[in-house]
């Protein structure tokens, strides 16, 4: 056994670990950059969405725009709309439209947004004899 030589074994070197954790921490950056990226796309979609239905809801409150137009605001879950409308101008003859168009805007919000929805409603004949 003396003219043996043993095998040395051989591990990483200082600088291979150091080069892995660094390449590791660049690709788990991305990563998370990434995933919250994500999230926050997802959670813009959600609020769209809720303002979308904030202002479907304004507009189906209604079938026909009266005589005068019409002019209603108020506040639903953390986002507040205004109604408003205008009569929409015809070429020829037809029953007279006007044009309703609600304003959605996000309340406590850091950024705020603005979603607007808009849509042509009949105008309602006047009623004659209601006492």
């Amino acid at each position: 056994m003396i003219g043996q030589r043993f095998s040395r074994e051989r591990g990483f070197s200082l600088l291979e670990v150091l080069v892995a954790f660094a390449i590791m921490a660049i690709s788990l950056s991305v990563l998370y950059r990434t995933s919250g990226g994500s999230v926050r796309a997802v959670a813009d979609a959600e609020h769209v969405d809720r303002a979308v239905r904030t202002a479907r809801a304004a507009l189906a409150m209604y079938e026909g725009v009266p005589e005068g137009g019409l002019s209603q605001d108020g506040v639903d879950g953390g986002f507040r709309w205004v109604l408003h409308s205008s009569p929409y101008p015809l070429e020829g003859e037809g029953a007279p439209l006007h044009r309703v168009e609600v304003i959605v805007t996000a309340t406590g919000d850091e950024r705020p947004r603005t979603f607007v929805m808009a849509t042509l409603l009949p105008q309602l004949k006047p009623q004659t004899g209601v006492r």
